[in-house]
């Protein structure tokens, strides 16, 4: 858990979130025991045993996104969508929509009560918290479908007791918490696997260039569980034909339009949303119709979004942290290039638990400026001195407003390399 995760414009339930905080039961290291946890669900009464239909998204990149274009056209063909993600990038409510609202600062506090007196002080983390009051909610507020997204890998997490869902998304696996996932790419994948169930389709998604093996390792795993691998590049594929996607599932293409999400990679994520919707059909269908004005209309905050404009520079934020999300913001930023030659600059600051210099080498030959900054609300985040024999001109300013004002030059400035960054600047930039 991190310290910016538990602001709040409702002094009330600061305080709550505060002592949930410091419930922690390790600050270091992540406790897999889910018994207390388990506990806890028993107290509520067992809510995610009382659910709608369920897709469950696991995978290092794209997570969200994927939930984000799947919510939309589901909304769009008039159903009811609960769904849960994580983080956040303002306050906590943004983690619980039901049947498409976030959830109230009343409710929430309502179930925050009702969670510490069952708890009783014992050490739970704030996601195993968070997530049992929000399968509470799901469980009394009618819904058609709920978007569940895994917190960290899969196997262990504890998002994982649901026992049958509807499907599961494991898409494109990058080194990223590898103090907790494992070390390697197939560490991690084995862990994702983890949400696979009998009976329950698995849409793989993209593994990149090099993926065959991870494609084929979770092949494996899914034949093993008996589970209907649905894989990119075997039973799918997605590709851009000028203005709009040709997606192939099972040999049969089909024209949709491009998603309203910015980025390359957001077409590989419509893919891997439109396998999903394929292999849903025979018990959630959804149109064609619904599927074009869902894809037009996406919204998901943080991720490649433009801000107002400041000082006639276009403020972009962008959540990636790892190094295939360098290399897909590189491809924009290469592409923006092309497009008009406007200067671009990062504003970027990243913990320190984080590889930095992997997220940024794919985008340094294409942006004109780096800036680094502190991240407020935790001090353990890169500083110039860190980053001594770093092969790039970097300059170093107190935060990322004042680094975003320090350029006027009619440029593209992108804000980037950590979730709580973008949090700190959706919070003075609209």
């Amino acid at each position: 858990m991190h310290r910016a995760d538990i602001e709040h414009d409702d002094k009330s339930l600061q305080d709550k979130l505060e002592h949930i905080f410091q419930l922690r039961r390790t600050k270091t290291v992540v406790n897999w025991d889910l018994s207390l946890y388990r506990v806890l669900l028993e107290k509520f009464g067992n809510p995610h045993k009382k659910l709608p239909p369920i897709i469950h998204v696991a995978g290092t990149n794209g997570k969200g996104s994927i939930i984000a274009m799947l919510r939309s056209i589901l909304e769009a063909q008039g159903l009811n969508v609960h769904s849960y993600t994580s983080p956040h990038l303002v306050k906590v409510n943004e983690r619980i929509y039901l049947a498409g609202e976030q959830i109230e600062d009343k409710y929430l506090g309502e179930l925050i009560d009702q969670a510490l007196d069952y708890i009783d002080n014992e050490p739970l983390s704030f996601f195993e918290i968070t997530t049992a009051i929000a399968f509470k909610a799901f469980s009394q507020i009618s819904a058609d479908i709920l978007l569940l997204e895994v917190g960290m890998g899969g196997r262990l997490d504890c998002t994982n007791v649901i026992e049958k869902p509807l499907a599961t998304v494991i898409n494109r696996i990058s080194l990223d918490h590898t103090e907790f996932l494992g070390e390697t790419i197939e560490e991690i994948a084995a862990e994702k696997a983890g949400i696979m169930k009998k009976g329950s389709p698995c849409v793989i998604g993209y593994q990149g260039v090099d993926g065959s093996n991870i494609l084929n390792m979770l092949q494996q795993k899914a034949q093993q569980c008996e589970s209907m691998a649905i894989s990119y590049g075997k039973d799918w594929l997605v590709e851009r034909k000028n203005q709009v996607i040709e997606f192939s599932y099972n040999g049969e293409k089909n024209i949709f339009p491009i998603p309203a999400l910015i980025g390359e990679h957001q077409i590989l994520n419509a893919g891997a949303v439109l396998a999903v919707l394929n292999s849903i059909k025979a018990k959630i269908p959804v149109s064609y119709k619904a599927i074009g004005q869902g894809l037009k209309s996406v919204q998901w905050a943080g991720r490649l979004q433009r801000l107002e404009d400041i000082n006639g520079n276009e403020i972009w934020v962008d959540c990636g942290h790892n190094d295939s999300a360098g290399i897909e913001l590189a491809k924009q930023i290469k592409c923006w290039k092309q497009e008009n030659g406007k200067a671009v600059y990062l504003v970027v600051a990243m913990l320190k638990s984080k590889n930095i210099c992997s997220y940024l080498s794919p985008i340094l030959p294409y942006i004109d400026g780096l800036y680094l900054v502190p991240i407020k609300s935790d001090p353990n985040s890169w500083n110039l001195n860190d980053m001594k024999g770093f092969s790039y001109d970097i300059q170093e300013h107190a935060s990322a407003e004042d680094a975003i004002r320090s350029i006027d030059c009619n440029a593209r400035i992108i804000v980037c390399g950590s979730i709580y960054l973008v949090g700190e600047v959706l919070s003075f930039i609209k």
